[in-house]
């Protein structure tokens, strides 16, 4: 059982987004999705009165996700429309929250904090370490130096890789939302790849950059979801990330470290080869299974999304979920670790 288990995994992560749309929305259909951590039937973790909580996180990102992707290499006009969306999305994503004043965890790449940045010496960011060349699941990195897209200009002429502008616009929303941290340069943050010293000095320069904002960061959010080197989040200061497992939902849990690890596997934006209507209908599910089994539900999700997500699918949870807020625990990753940790 487990090699054939093994096997349909292999062949499951060499299919195309669309192809893993498909075999997932047969899965959802036949009762094999969503996975939940199992046995878990009590309110303890809960505040009176919820029955449940949910999690909103967005990784905020721009062209820092897209350099060493394994898909053909990004053009320039690619990473601009990511960047151009994004804009594009935010006001209304701010909007939306606004409307049902529901606070979420933004995932900031530290480098979007940035109004402009200069070479030195030839050279880009040459305080920070480099990542040794590396290939993974998401991206490959062989040659070049890591910062080589970087264009070391301002947010006026490479708009793609700076974002003062859109953090600005989170910070001033009616909605007090959390700012949290996605590294600086976004990197795959696995022992077998990351250096500690490497992430230390990523997040050393994250929490500078970001106390000139006035923000004390709490939440961690690994790129691509690959989870390593939770010593250093615990040195740095964090109390809570997100943790990828094989189980969509589940509870928050205190780890060996004193953080609190949010279970946070449900990607929010309409799958590949579904409808919006049959996506939508599952995600309720997802909510009443969540208030059923006294879970956290953490959906998470990119503001460069299509504008489908956010003019009908996202509003239509929200509206759901809003019908259900004295019963459901709407909240950030920060608070929801406060809550965990210290019990208020």
């Amino acid at each position: 059982m487990n090699s054939y288990k093994a096997l349909a995994k292999k062949i499951y992560y060499q299919l195309n987004p669309y192809q893993k749309g498909l075999v997932d929305r047969f899965r959802f259909k036949i009762g094999l999705l969503p996975r939940i951590t199992h046995g878990v039937s009590d309110r303890e973790w809960l505040p009176h009165p919820y029955r449940a909580a949910m999690v909103i996180s967005a990784d905020l990102e721009l062209g820092w996700a897209f350099r060493y992707a394994h898909r053909a290499t990004p053009t320039s006009l690619t990473v601009r429309h990511v960047s151009d969306q994004t804009r594009r999305n935010i006001p209304s994503l701010i909007a939306l929250f606004d409307r049902y004043e529901m606070p979420i965890t933004w995932a900031t790449v530290g480098h979007l904090f940035l109004d402009s940045c200069h070479l030195v010496d030839g050279k880009a960011h040459p305080n920070l370490p480099r990542p040794p060349y590396f290939e993974n699941e998401w991206w490959t990195y062989q040659h070049g130096d890591w910062y080589d897209d970087d264009p070391c200009t301002s947010l006026a002429d490479a708009p793609e890789w700076y974002a003062s502008d859109l953090i600005r616009k989170i910070l001033a929303a009616k909605v007090k939302h959390e700012i949290a941290c996605h590294t600086f340069s976004h990197i795959d943050c696995s022992e077998s790849v990351c250096p500690s010293e490497l992430l230390r000095a990523e997040l050393t320069t994250c929490r500078q950059l970001a106390a000139e904002w006035g923000i004390d960061l709490k939440s961690f959010v690994f790129p691509a979801n690959i989870g390593g080197n939770i010593a250093i989040l615990k040195e740095q200061s964090y109390e809570a990330y997100r943790l990828d497992t094989v189980c969509h939902m589940g509870i928050p849990t205190i780890d060996d470290f004193g953080l609190c690890a949010i279970p946070g596997g449900i990607f929010w934006e309409v799958p590949n080869g579904w409808k919006l209507n049959e996506w939508e209908r599952v995600t309720k599910r997802f909510v009443d299974l969540a208030l059923d089994k006294n879970l956290v539900l953490h959906l998470w999700f990119h503001p460069s999304c299509e504008e489908a997500n956010i003019n009908q699918t996202f509003p239509n949870l929200l509206e759901y979920v809003n019908t259900k807020r004295s019963e459901i625990w709407v909240v950030t990753m920060r608070d929801l670790a406060n809550f965990i940790i210290r019990g208020n």
